[in-house]
């Protein structure tokens, strides 16, 4: 795995390696994130030639240390439910139902 230096990764990236550690084939990539599966094995084996790794376990050590799924401000639908009127005056839309 690269030692020292901080990968550069696109969002797509992210979202392939997250996959790849819960163990999802390209197939099901595919259908998540758009593309054929084809395309994702390739994404996917140029992904982990830029990150020097090829284990499960370092696929998982990868995606939790560089990609790791997106926090949320939110931390109770309480707090959403408050943020969405001042959303609303904005210009945003409506929360959904």
């Amino acid at each position: 795995m690269i030692n020292g230096s901080v990968p550069v990764l696109s969002p797509r990236e992210k979202r392939i390696l997250r996959r790849l550690a819960r163990g999802y084939s390209d197939r099901a990539i595919a259908v998540q994130i758009g593309g054929r599966p084809e395309q994702v094995g390739e994404q996917r084996k140029r992904l982990l030639q830029k990150l020097q790794i090829s284990s499960q376990s370092e696929i998982a050590e990868a995606a939790a240390q560089w990609a790791s799924w997106p926090s949320y401000k939110f931390t109770t639908a309480v707090d959403e439910l408050h943020a969405w009127p001042k959303h609303r005056e904005n210009g945003g839309c409506e929360p959904p139902s």
